[in-house]
């Protein structure tokens, strides 16, 4: 009998220890079941789960640690809203009941207390989470509190860097820069105007955050010494190493987390972030595709949506379209935005992407449960990029009378300068989201309406000149035929200018592109120039036989492989055909030199032309004008007669003589007639014998003039007699000083 009870008392010892390795196997399996739901995003299913693994296993801690986790992470933002961070302390004590020296419950509780400006308790916490952590030697334990030990520096690092004093007497940053300014009378230029003033006024603090900088930087290199793959660590220091412009060492972690984390995006979207910013665009562009294709598909919409980078009404048109046209639009926006066609990568679509990932990688904020991209920073940085100036102003030191909650706030001011917006955000200490200040989020918005994005920061391209071009249409050899002249002025002194090198290999491009960013015609070619010899602009001039078609973008670009100095230009080409029943006339060339090469010239190959494809005359110079018509009315016999009208119209006069004074010299010496207070007018009629002619050619010089510098316009109208018909023509140039 005895025996009995010593063998059943056996049995009971073995069975105990058995019924709770089964619990603890049931519970961790709801674990895990609620762990995937949160990071599915599914916080309702996720609670679910870990309510029914604390039933089955009540004294088991990780039950209570996950869910005091997801009750911090659920937590509000906003510092009144105390009920999920109370449950969150339940449950984390709790699980140190169990297990008083967990590291991982310690750490989790001092990020809470963190988060509950309670500083002291939370010093502590980490202390014993480090010890209790060293005791147990396991590095991916020490890795990630030392992670945690970073995060919450780095939240501490915020509140300091780019410190400055506020101005003496001018009161807090959102006082002093009120978005009143914005109905002074002053447009968006009076918050913009205020806050530079604001910034002008206030003195940075040397060297404020720096010690607390160096202190987060060591722990999550110390992070990465016990777990080189470790994710958090990597992407919170790769930020910091961007910020200081280290992109050998930014550019390796990159690389070590896509190696650890293949089918993971966002690796490869930092990865093509740090090949892009150090101008290594073709390998940015690889690493951003390959970042693109794993991303689940909502998010990749997300990035590639342009509805923050449009105006709001324009956006509005945009969403509403279905997926398949939003797609197609996109494709056609980013083509046509390319800024250098001679290159593979669109610069333009890189530098987008990576603004949104140094968006993701500098403004996430998992307290709030945001991407970076979704924060107020980050939507501001995808469209205008980095701040021309960045200020951080401590918060207020009272406490409002009427909301005793209020205090606590810093303000971050990012300057794009004097043309750009100037922009006020409001931050908590220990939260790494940033909102609008005040009315800040209705100024963005304004200022989205006038100026939707601005993309001039670009690694590769670092200055993008204009490069002046004139275009010309005219009919082909057959009224089937448009032959579109295009003649470009090459800035080859801008170019050049502080290279110290004799010659330069200067690409040299022509493309055509249509509404839907497909390129329909590419001339390329190489030229080897002289910089020492590159003091004026250099000419050179395609003629292009299209048929007729819809309009297409004309793009002429020039490279420089070695300075990556570039210039380019786009404009518009209304590819339309001269009908041979129907009477047009041609655009008009303006030139600096027109000569017949024979005595009855009946083409265009018949004239000696320099265009002048700046459109640009210095005072004193000549100006020529060329045009054709084509489907004059003949009689019997033959004969087309026309009326010509060509207007010089005075749009601008930059300094000098009044209109009046200048249209009577200019009346005396070109022989027209003032026809208003601003233009003059030379009419005159002509009879010619087509004699088998498709088209009449006319050119026109005006005598040099100490003209006064300013914007001027040549209005053209020819009136067919026989046909009755009018055709006009409109053409721009400008006239500068001598300097």
């Amino acid at each position: 009998m005895k025996r009995f009870s010593i063998l059943l008392s056996a049995l009971v010892l073995v069975s105990v220890p058995a019924a709770g390795r089964a619990q603890e196997q049931a519970a961790q399996a709801h674990i895990e079941k609620g762990l995937a739901a949160a990071s599915a995003g599914d916080t309702m299913l996720a609670f679910a789960e870990l309510e029914k693994a604390r039933d089955v296993a009540p004294r088991m801690g990780d039950v209570h640690y996950h869910i005091g986790r997801l009750y911090t992470r659920k937590a509000s933002a906003v510092e009144t809203d105390f009920r999920d961070r109370l449950k969150a302390e339940e449950a984390l004590l709790r699980a140190l009941e169990i297990s008083p020296s967990d590291p991982r419950y310690l750490l989790e509780l001092a990020q809470l207390r963190m988060k509950q400006h309670m500083k002291v308790d939370a010093g502590r916490l980490f202390d014993r989470a480090l010890n209790e952590a060293e005791k147990l030697g396991d590095p991916e334990i020490l890795a990630e509190l030392y992670f945690r030990l970073g995060y919450i520096k780095e939240l501490w690092y915020r509140t300091l860097e780019h410190r400055r004093f506020n101005p003496m007497f001018r009161g807090s940053p959102q006082d002093q820069l009120s978005p009143l300014a914005y109905y002074g009378g002053m447009g968006l230029q009076g918050p913009t105007r205020y806050g530079n003033d604001y910034l002008d006024s206030s003195t940075p603090i040397e060297g404020s955050g720096q010690i607390a900088k160096e202190e987060m930087i060591e722990r999550y290199r110390a992070a990465l010494r016990y777990d080189p793959k470790h994710v958090g660590a990597s992407i919170r220091l790769m930020g910091q190493l961007l910020d200081e412009y280290r992109l050998s060492e930014y550019v390796g972690i990159a690389r070590r987390l896509v190696a650890a984390h293949t089918e993971r995006p966002m690796p490869y979207l930092y990865l093509g972030l740090g090949l892009h910013t150090a101008g290594r665009e073709d390998a940015a562009a690889q690493a951003f595709e390959n970042g693109l294709k794993r991303l689940p598909d909502d998010e990749r919409a997300e990035i590639e949506s342009l509805e923050q980078v449009m105006r709001r009404t324009d956006a509005q048109t945009y969403l509403a379209l279905d997926d398949d046209s939003r797609s197609s639009f996109n494709e056609r926006y980013w083509g046509l935005s390319d800024p250098l066609y001679l290159t593979e990568a669109n610069e333009r679509w890189l530098e987008h992407l990576s603004r949104v990932a140094y968006a993701d990688l500098r403004f996430s904020a998992p307290e709030a449960g945001l991407r970076g991209w979704e924060t107020d920073q980050g939507i501001i940085y995808v469209r205008y990029g980095p701040p021309e100036s960045i200020a951080t102003f401590a918060a207020e030191a009272h406490r409002q009378a009427n909301n005793p909650f209020a205090t606590g706030r810093h303000s971050i001011i990012w300057s794009y300068g004097a043309d750009g917006p100037v922009l006020i955000f409001r931050q908590m200490p220990g939260y790494m989201n940033a909102r609008f200040a005040g009315d800040y989020k209705f100024i963005a918005e304004n200022v989205r309406y006038i100026q939707p994005s601005v993309y001039n920061n670009i690694p590769s391209i670092p200055r993008l000149l204009d490069l002046p071009i004139q275009i010309a249409r005219f009919r082909g050899a057959t009224p089937e035929e448009v032959a579109v002249e295009v003649h470009a002025a090459v800035p080859l002194e801008d170019l050049a200018r502080g290279i110290d090198l004799e010659t330069g290999e200067f690409e040299i491009g022509l493309f055509l592109l249509d509404p839907h960013g497909d390129e329909v015609l590419r001339r390329v070619s190489t030229e080897v120039v002289e910089y020492k010899s590159a003091e004026v602009d250099e000419y050179k001039s395609w003629r292009l036989i299209l048929p007729p078609s819809e309009p297409l973008v004309c793009a002429v670009e020039t490279r420089d492989a070695v300075s990556w100095r570039a210039a380019s230009a786009r404009e518009r080409i209304d590819v339309e055909a001269f009908p041979a029943d129907s009477f047009a006339v041609s655009d008009i060339l303006v030139a600096d030199f027109v000569k017949p090469l024979v005595e009855e010239p009946r083409k265009r190959a018949d004239y000696e032309v320099w265009p002048n494809a700046a459109l640009e005359f210095r005072s004193g110079e000549p100006i020529h004008i060329y045009y054709e018509m084509y489907g004059l009315e003949r009689d019997a016999e033959g004969f087309a007669s026309f009326d010509v009208s060509i207007q010089v119209r005075v749009k601008r006069l930059k300094r000098g003589a009044g209109f009046s004074a200048l249209l009577g010299l200019l009346a005396d010496a070109w022989g027209f007639s003032i026809v208003g207070d601003d233009r003059l007018e030379l009419r005159y009629s002509r009879q010619i014998k087509m004699d088998g002619r498709d088209r009449v050619t006319e050119y026109l010089s005006l005598d040099p003039q100490e003209v006064p510098a300013g914007d001027y316009e040549i209005r053209l109208r020819i009136w067919d007699g026989l046909g009755e018909r009018m055709a006009r023509r409109l053409r721009s140039f400008e006239v500068v000083n001598e300097e």
